[in-house]
């Protein structure tokens, strides 16, 4: 596939976001870490999706959804005894670009998916058991594909309007982080 002007316009204007929230989850080489993670990332990744579940789904995105992981990640967190913790709500994108931005962000965590379960399957868990929401997004890669396609031929563009939302939906992500170390904090000292 030829690569999109659109995504690499995305991924330059969020690289620091990116690069933030990777570092500030860092490796999930432990148990707490993992934990951590997943509990940030249901906060994140609900919240997200409430947001998208409002939004009216453009002609041009008929036919493709993108993958959704809150029940898995709420199944994940009963395994692990975790509870969701919600954040406040996420403001729905309000226009074709704006929802591309979103929908850049969450489609593209899957490319991080696969390193993530094979981190993650060291500490025993699986798809069966605490990493379900990875095995989702391991076992979509074409939906990627299928989504940088519509990206680029979408026809309404606005590329200020979509790193924007992108760029949001990374600070929400980093702010759930956040949330949940403040919340381990208030609950361990």
């Amino acid at each position: 596939m030829a690569q999109s002007s659109r995504r690499f316009f995305l991924r330059d204007r969020t690289h620091h976001e990116h690069t933030e929230l990777d570092q500030l989850i860092g490796p999930l080489t432990s148990e707490p870490a993992y934990r951590r993670y997943l509990k940030s990332l249901a906060a994140f990744r609900i919240g997200a999706e409430q947001a998208m579940s409002t939004v009216r789904w453009p002609e041009s995105l008929a036919g493709w959804a993108p993958v959704s992981l809150s029940v898995m990640m709420q199944a994940d967190l009963k395994d692990l005894q975790e509870i969701h913790h919600p954040m406040p709500d996420f403001p729905p994108p309000a226009s074709l670009p704006a929802l591309l931005g979103v929908l850049y962000v969450l489609e593209g965590s899957s490319l991080g998916a696969r390193f993530l379960a094979r981190q993650v399957s060291a500490l025993g868990y699986t798809q069966d058991f605490g990493a379900r929401h990875l095995a989702i997004q391991t076992a979509s890669p074409d939906n990627w594909q299928h989504f940088l396609r519509l990206l680029e031929s979408a026809p309404e563009w606005d590329a200020d309007v979509a790193a924007d939302a992108a760029h949001g939906l990374f600070r929400y992500a980093i702010d759930a982080v956040r949330h949940t170390d403040r919340l381990t904090e208030t609950s361990h000292g």
